[in-house]
């Protein structure tokens, strides 16, 4: 089971409309250089860095590193199983 601490991340990271349109853009084009989303979004690169972190924290995105590069792609699978046990909390 899930603990609260979980969700409390989890839709804290969704109450942001910056880091909803990089979820936007990553279910878009997949898997995406970090570099590319702060250019996408004329962001700063701390601010970037900021939310993309938060997001991977929540689960909802993953990372993997090449080299120096940081790509980032929506998590799908950690999404549903938070979405899924938090049904079972409301329902």
């Amino acid at each position: 089971m899930i603990n609260n601490d979980t969700y409390i991340k989890f839709f804290k990271a969704l109450a942001n409309e910056e880091r909803i349109e990089i979820i936007k853009l990553l279910k878009k084009n997949g898997e995406m250089y970090a570099q590319d989303i702060e250019r996408h979004f004329y962001l700063e690169q701390s601010t970037t860095s900021h939310h993309l972190n938060m997001l991977k924290k929540a689960g909802i995105t993953q990372s993997r590193k090449e080299g120096r590069k940081v790509f980032y792609s929506i998590n799908a699978d950690s999404i549903k199983l938070i979405l899924d046990s938090f049904d079972t909390v409301i329902f």
